[in-house]
């Protein structure tokens, strides 16, 4: 981001003050949001459209994860080592080493966590899509993101979170150290006319 799109905190009265400010309502967002709530932030999630889950909603609702029980089963062996290598390959150097470990070594876990702490259902099988090279990939029942989108704002409603809708990220602000200390949106939010 240029700094000429940066605002520095001085004399800035705020509308609202909350730990955490999340920015976009799709799987990472609200992954983010409630971890962050249970982990006793306040919370706020911004979403400029008029409905939650930004691209997620319109996938297919797949995920990959290695090491997993079923794979076990099935005698499929992998691991988080084979998916970092198969994630470099299908990158074409072109991805981040250090971020590809951060996903492949979270993996397993977010899986077992959209299962067992959101309740969403998978079907039975595990599927082997481009860039992998072993099956891998688990697909939500209904085959559509919106599956695991609902499942998670159940959780955002049930922990009473705050979600604004048609809310537009404009620019950051700094303090006087150049930390990010709040944000500047607007509300009423139309891509038509953006």
């Amino acid at each position: 981001m240029a700094v000429s799109n940066l605002l520095y905190e001085e004399a800035i009265v705020w509308d609202e003050e909350v730990d955490i400010l999340v920015i976009g309502s799709g799987f990472a967002g609200l992954s983010a949001a409630i971890e962050a709530h249970l982990g006793g932030a306040s919370v706020v999630i911004l979403e400029k459209m008029k409905a939650v889950g930004g691209n997620s909603i319109i996938s297919d609702g797949g995920i990959a994860a290695p090491g997993t029980i079923l794979q076990e089963r099935l005698g499929i062996h992998d691991s988080a080592d084979l998916m970092y290598m198969d994630m470099l390959n299908s990158g074409k150097g072109i991805n981040h080493p250090e971020l590809v470990r951060v996903v492949v070594e979270g993996a397993k876990d977010a899986f077992e966590w959209s299962k067992d702490f959101l309740g969403v259902e998978y079907l039975d099988r595990i599927d082997i899509f481009g860039g992998h090279s072993v099956p891998r990939c688990y697909t939500a029942k209904n085959i559509s993101g919106s599956t695991i989108i609902k499942k998670m704002m159940a959780k955002v409603e049930e922990l009473g979170m705050k979600v604004r809708l048609k809310t537009f990220f404009k620019r950051f602000v700094l303090d006087s150290k150049g930390r990010v200390c709040g944000a500047i949106v607007s509300d009423d939010y139309d891509y038509k006319n953006s």
